[in-house]
Parts: C-alpha cells; sequence; structure tokens
C-alpha cells in the first residue's frame, strides 16, 4: 500500500499544482476579471464543501473506498476536457460547480487511505505524504516551463493530461485490502465528530487556518505577476512551498506521533499569521518568494495536526466522514467565504487582503488553547496496529 500511496500521491498534486496555483492565470488569459474567477473559485469551493461532506460519505456507504479511488479520476478526467472549448462566463461558472464536486473529493479519497493505513501501521503517514510534495514541485516545474513557452492557457492541457496518467495508475489495487474495503459510517454515527472537545477543537483551529490560505491560493501567483515577477519566479515559488512541506514531512512526519496535536497547532497558527502579515506589508516579489519556505509551518503542520487527530481520536469507519468534514469547512466552506472576501478587496488592497488572511489566522488560538486543555484530560482512542509493510 505504501507503494500505491506514493504514486498516488505523486500524480494527484502534479496536477493539483495547477489547480491551485495557476487556475486564476488560465481563466484571465481567457479575459475573465478577478471578481468573475473569484466568483468561479468560490463556487468550485461551495460545492466541493456540499461533496466531501455529504456526497462522498454517502458514496463510502454504497461504494468500498478502492472502488471510489479507481472510478473519479475518470470524471475529473471528463469535466477538465469539457473546459477546453470557451463557453463563456455561465460555462465556467458550471463546469466549475463540477469539477468542485468532483476533483476536491480525489484528495479526500486519497487523504482517507492514507489516514486509514497510518492507524493500521501499514506505513507512516508523513514520508508518503512527501512525495505528495515532490509531485508538486515536479508539476510547478512543468507548469512554469510551459507556461514560459507556451503561456499560460497551454497549462489546462496539462492538468488534463496529468489526470489521464492519474487516472490509469488508478486502476492498479490499493495494496491493502482491508483500507480498499472500507465503507463510511451511516451518518447518525457521526456524534463523536461534534462533540469530542480535542476532535471539536483540532478539527476547527485546522479549518480556520486553512482558510486563511484563501487569498493565496486564488491570487498568489496572480500578485506576484502584478510585482513584476517573470514567469521562472512564479514556478519558482511554487516550488518552494511544497519544499517546505517536505521538510516538515520528513523532519517531523515520524515523530508527530509523539507530539501534542495542539503543539503542532499552535506552530501552525504562528507560521500563518507571520507568513500573511508578510506578505501585506512587504511589496517585495524576491522576499515573498523565501517566505514560501513558511508553507512548511502553514500547511505542512496543520496537515500532520489532522492526520493524528485522526490517527489517535477517530474510529476507522469515521475517517472518511471526518476527512470530509475537515475538507468541507476548511478547503471548502471557510475557503469559499475567504476566497469571496479576498476577490472583493484584492483588486482594491492586496496589503489589505492579505492582513485579513493574517487576522483569520488569529481566530485560531483560542481553539488550540481549548484543545491543549481537552488533550491534557482525555485518552486517545486505542486502535490495534498492525506490523509496517
Amino acid at each position: 500500500m505504501r507503494t500505491w500511496m506514493r504514486l498516488q500521491y505523486f500524480l494527484f498534486f502534479f496536477t493539483w499544482t495547477t489547480f491551485v496555483s495557476y487556475w486564476g492565470l488560465i481563466f484571465a488569459d481567457r479575459g475573465f476579471d478577478s471578481t468573475e474567477i473569484g466568483l468561479s473559485i468560490t463556487v468550485s469551493l461551495v460545492t466541493r464543501s456540499v461533496a466531501v461532506v455529504t456526497l462522498f460519505p454517502l458514496a463510502n456507504r454504497h461504494l468500498p473506498l478502492g472502488a471510489i479511488a479507481r472510478v473519479l479520476p475518470w470524471l475529473c478526467l471528463l469535466v477538465a476536457t469539457a473546459l477546453v472549448p470557451d463557453a463563456g462566463f455561465t460555462g465556467l461558472m458550471v463546469l466549475s460547480a463540477l469539477l468542485g464536486i468532483l476533483y476536491p473529493t480525489e484528495m479526500q479519497v486519497l487523504e482517507t487511505a492514507g489516514s486509514l493505513g497510518a492507524q493500521r501501521g501499514a506505513f507512516e503517514y508523513g514520508p508518503a505524504r512527501m512525495w505528495g510534495s515532490f509531485g508538486f514541485i515536479v508539476g510547478s516545474a512543468v507548469d512554469g516551463a510551459i507556461a514560459t513557452v507556451l503561456g499560460t492557457g497551454a497549462l489546462l492541457w496539462v492538468f488534463i493530461g496529468g489526470l489521464l496518467v492519474l487516472a490509469l495508475a488508478a486502476l492498479r489495487p490499493m495494496g491493502d485490502e482491508v483500507v480498499a474495503a472500507q465503507r463510511a459510517g451511516s451518518f447518525g454515527s457521526w456524534g463523536p465528530l461534534l462533540t469530542r472537545p480535542v476532535i471539536v477543537c483540532a478539527l476547527g483551529a485546522a479549518v480556520v487556518l486553512q482558510s486563511s490560505h484563501a487569498a493565496y491560493y486564488a491570487f498568489g501567483t496572480l500578485h506576484l505577476d502584478r510585482l513584476g515577477a517573470a514567469p521562472w519566479a512564479i514556478a519558482a515559488m511554487l516550488v518552494l512551498a511544497p519544499l517546505g512541506e517536505m521538510a516538515v514531512f520528513r523532519l517531523l512526519g515520524g515523530a508527530a506521533a509523539g507530539r501534542s496535536i495542539a503543539v503542532l497547532l499552535a506552530g501552525g497558527v504562528v507560521g500563518c499569521v507571520l507568513r500573511w502579515t508578510l506578505w501585506a506589508l512587504v511589496p517585495s516579489w524576491p522576499v515573498l518568494l523565501a517566505s514560501q519556505l513558511m508553507h512548511g509551518l502553514t500547511f505542512g503542520l496543520i496537515q500532520l495536526a489532522v492526520v493524528q487527530t485522526l490517527r489517535r481520536h477517530v474510529s476507522p469507519e469515521l475517517v472518511g466522514p471526518a476527512q470530509g468534514l475537515y475538507a468541507a469547512l476548511g478547503t471548502g466552506g471557510g475557503t469559499a467565504v475567504m476566497t469571496a472576501v479576498a476577490g472583493h478587496y484584492f483588486d482594491l488592497s492586496p496589503a489589505l487582503t492579505f492582513l485579513l488572511m493574517a487576522a483569520c489566522a488569529g481566530l485560531a488560538a483560542p481553539l488550540v488553547w481549548g484543545l491543549a486543555r481537552a488533550e491534557s484530560r482525555g485518552g486517545p482512542l486505542q486502535v490495534p496496529p498492525r506490523p509496517l509493510a
């Protein structure tokens, strides 16, 4: 299973580079303004939040995780191909909604499989997830080279080609029959996700911190472009961020099992506030380029904290719904709200936009404090491990 996860992480995040970093530039190249682009991304985030918190768990109740992992990439490929003709703003909104339902759900399928595999002791999450960061780096290099030679409009074809390879690779067996056969629990069994203080505080803090990335994901490359950064510098920016992730996953991936979840998230709060304040107050693309290494703190630590929360405190049949709930509120609904805010203010004042992101991140501090208190009172769920494979 470790090999399957590494390959899937690599291929998915190769395509994710285009989706989160160049999507705005692709459609700006077609003549859409930042408000229209922000609206299309917001629609995608809203439909994502619905899909990952309801449709994915519902599908996983009736279909095993392995079956969903084989079929979903082909559906993503179909919708992405439909974006090739220019269907205008209405078409962009409709296809963004469909892609929001399907494509980000693929990440939740992989993260659910990764969390279950780590919970069973099949592999350590951090070193496996590091291959996703490596895929993002390779995707950034490929996107930067193609954008320089052919223009940003050609990157849609890179996205489509990556999805095709991902879909073909997903046909291979997952490598762990128990994880592949896992089905989600019923909606009525979700009580612990909404009542246990450790889970509520940990996932709540992670949601707020993830939401603070909205302006960066939607307009980060556009901001550097307007500051005069060359295409190679934008590609380098996208490479440095996952390098920061890889360092965190490599250095703390195995050690995270022995760390307090609150400590991991506290590092994320500090990192987010400092990073977005820097983006607000220093309009210099070389400085912002160097600050990309902080992505290890603002994303890597949060991801490790979420996986440790699921591993220690969530039973296997609720790992998928928990992942869906986290994605729906964090990279879905919460990010959708903050993307709408960013889309409204970005053309008026990029500095104000990123200061709002820093303020958003600061709101996670009380939840981290509550998490530290909850951790000190309650013990983890006991899940029988199995030997590393």
